[in-house]
Order: structure tokens, then sequence, then C-alpha cells
């Protein structure tokens, strides 16, 4: 069967947009980071200053970049979403201040790859 180019354009316009989408707003809170913990009505003393802004924006982009596959649909974006809750429990610790990820991310949809796949969970 010959291939739709149409659909095949189609396709990669939707797969530019979500990038462009996704870097946009990678730099969207990246400024928004750099606002706030150079805010001394946010941070009070503890403003962060450039060079220790840069190490917290190198262990964010670290953090998203480790992470990002939780909010898709690929093979480890449960076990991704698990990780992701046990480290949120550690730092929250007894504080009743723990939501698990279904509740902190509405719009991402449940997905059933991997560890559920094989009935661990």
């Amino acid at each position: 069967m010959a291939k739709n180019g149409y659909l095949e354009r189609q396709k990669a316009r939707d797969q530019a947009n979500r990038q462009a989408a996704r870097q946009t707003y990678e730099q969207f809170m990246t400024d928004m980071f750099i606002f706030a913990l150079n805010d001394p009505e946010v941070m009070e003393k503890d403003v962060l200053g450039y060079t220790r802004l840069m190490k917290v924006l190198r262990g964010v982009g670290k953090y998203y970049d480790l992470f990002f596959d939780a909010l898709t649909d690929a093979e480890d974006a449960d076990y991704l979403r698990h990780k992701m809750d046990e480290k949120m429990k550690a730092i929250v610790k007894n504080k009743g201040k723990f939501f698990p990820f279904e509740e902190r991310y509405d719009y991402v949809v449940e997905v059933i790859t991997g560890r559920k796949k094989k009935g661990r969970r």
C-alpha cells in the first residue's frame, strides 16, 4: 500500500509543534526559577547569584531529562512515575504534603506498560 504523504507531513508537523512547545515551556520555567531564586521577597537573605543559579539549573535539567518520559507513554513511563513518587516521598517525609503522581499530574493519562504490564506494582 502506498504511503500517504499528507499523513506523514501532518505527523512530522505535529511532532515539531510538540517539540517547540516543550522547548518553550522549558525555557519559561527556567526563567521563572531564575527570577524566584534570585528574589529577596521569595528567598529572603538566601538569594542565589549567577553561579549557584547555574548549579540549580543544571540539576533541574538533569532531572528533567531523567524523568521526562514519565509524562509520555514510553515503555518505562510507569517505572519513572514510581521513582518520582519515591523521591518525592523521601523529600516531604511525613508532613502530609505528598501527593502521588496521578494527583500531581491530572492531565497525564495512566499508562499500562512496563511494571504494570508484568503484574508488578
